[in-house]
Order: structure tokens, then sequence, then C-alpha cells
């Protein structure tokens, strides 16, 4: 091969898988990993939301002893955090009260709540909360916003089906429970 041959054939190659390989990092879904350092958690909890959202908003990370630590206060009403999944997210005040009844496994607060993961989330079982051992009624999106609470099971026109969920599409996570909620998917335009 002559070498101008060869150096036209590396550019192209490296022109054309560059880009195309930053663009699969950059639609990459999350790791379980929950980081220990401050600047690695800060990292991954900006991926949870707009850069305007994180900026203002409250940022707790879960410490050994199971204490949150506030690494920012915010003035926005959104806290954001990495779950022990793995999964950044920035949650209002309704929608963190609900994922604490999730956890307790008690009745979520009659309110509307809204959660922001722009990164996607790590997986769960569409059927129950909590069920992550299981890969049965297996469901991963990627970069969505959530509407939690109680009401959304009087929105029609989203998908209920535990074992069909489309994560591409609209649909309600856990249907049936009490801890239904609403996934919508995002792309950036």
């Amino acid at each position: 091969m002559q070498p101008r041959t060869c150096l036209f054939s590396v550019y192209t190659l490296t022109t054309t898988l560059v880009p195309l390989l930053v663009a699969i990092s950059a639609n990459a879904l999350p790791t379980e990993e929950v980081p220990t350092s401050e600047p690695g958690y800060f990292a991954k909890v900006r991926t949870a939301a707009p850069e305007q959202i994180v900026a203002k908003s409250t940022i707790t990370m879960k410490m050994k002893d199971g204490t949150n630590k506030t690494l920012q206060s915010g003035s926005n009403g959104f806290t954001c955090m990495v779950g022990g999944d793995g999964t950044p997210l920035c949650a209002d005040e309704n929608a963190l009260a609900w994922m604490k009844a999730v956890g307790a496994k008690t009745e979520p607060p009659n309110k509307v709540g809204f959660i922001y993961m722009l990164a996607g989330d790590t997986g769960t079982n569409n059927e129950a909360a909590g069920q992550r051992a299981s890969h049965q009624h297996w469901v991963q999106t990627g970069p969505h916003v959530m509407i939690v609470g109680p009401m959304v099971k009087d929105m029609p026109g989203y998908s209920r089906a535990v074992d069909a969920a489309d994560p591409t599409q609209p649909y309600a996570m856990f249907p049936g429970t009490p801890y239904e909620h609403l996934m919508l998917p995002v792309t950036e335009k």
C-alpha cells in the first residue's frame, strides 16, 4: 500500500469512527458503580438533569454508615444523588417522599412528583419495585423523566404491559401497584 493511500485510509477510518464512538459513549447507560470520591460523585450526578437544574439543586451523597452528606445546598427544590443501584437522579420534594415510600414499602403520598434521569437507569424488574435480583419482567430505560404519585393511574394512553414495556416509548412502570409511575423517554434535539 502506498504511504499516501495508507494515510488516507487511516484518516478516513479515524474521521468515521471517532464521531461514532463519541455518539455511542454519549448514549451509554449508567453503570452500577456509586463513586466514593466527591469529584467522581459530582461528575456522575451532573449527568442526571440539565446543568441549570443540577447547579441549583441540593446534592446528597450516601455515606458508608448509611447517613446522607450534603455536598451542595440548593435553592430550586430539587435534590440530586446517585442511587444505590448507580442511577444518577434529581427529584423534587414530592418525588423524594414518593421514593421514601417505595423504599419503605408504605403508601406513597397523594402528590405529583417529578424526577430527572437523563443518564438513563441501570434497569429493574417492571413488576415489583426493588426486585433487582430477578431479571423477570426486566426493563432498562435510556434518558427519561418520571412523573410519580397515585394519580398517574388515572392517566390513560400509557402502556401498562408488564412484559412488553417499550423503553423507547412512554409507559407506566410498576403497573397496578401503589408505586405505578410514568416513564417518559427523552431525546436530545
